[in-house]
């Protein structure tokens, strides 16, 4: 229902690999330890966590879950926006691991970089949700970035692509 509140159509919730965590404490554990996956795998890529009090819980729950993608497509961590009004945080992310580090990466960058070679320039917005409406509209490439602020190393990203940056 968050989705269609936002205005996000199934083809572009699709496109964007949109899904959504369970309210389990341990659903996507007990998936993933059965698929094989060891339990330290889970706590180092931040999928899992583990409290004070030594249980070990999943990240995620009863919330929107977006993919965060490196260029290449491949998924290097995930955004979880609270489903329900009164959950907090509202954003709830991965942290930074091995392979993600919200300073170097630029969300939806995967979508739209041959885009951004065709036309020569990018809009950069700030959030998931601002990607996906301007990305649903094509009315321009599109990346947000990772983060409230624009770090050099996005910039340099970016570079890679253009050096026309529309704010």
């Amino acid at each position: 229902r968050h989705i269609e509140s936002r205005g996000v159509s199934d083809a572009t919730s699709a496109a964007l690999g949109l899904g959504y965590a369970p309210t389990g404490r341990d659903s996507l554990k007990s998936a993933l330890l059965q698929q094989g996956f060891s339990q330290a795998a889970l706590l180092r890529a931040g999928l899992i966590v583990q409290r004070e009090d030594g249980t070990i819980v999943d990240r995620f729950r009863n919330r929107l879950i977006i993919p965060i993608c490196r260029d290449t497509g491949s998924v290097i961590g995930f955004g979880g926006r609270a489903v329900d009004t009164d959950q907090q945080p509202k954003y709830l992310n991965s942290p930074e691991t091995p392979i993600y580090s919200k300073g170097r990466t630029l969300y939806g960058l995967n979508l739209s970089k041959g885009a951004i070679r065709k036309v020569g320039f990018v809009v950069l917005v700030e959030g998931y949700f601002d990607f996906a409406q301007v990305f649903k509209s094509e009315a321009a490439p599109v990346v947000a970035s990772c983060g409230t602020a624009l770090t050099t190393q996005q910039a340099q990203l970016l570079r890679r692509f253009t050096t026309k940056i529309v704010l």
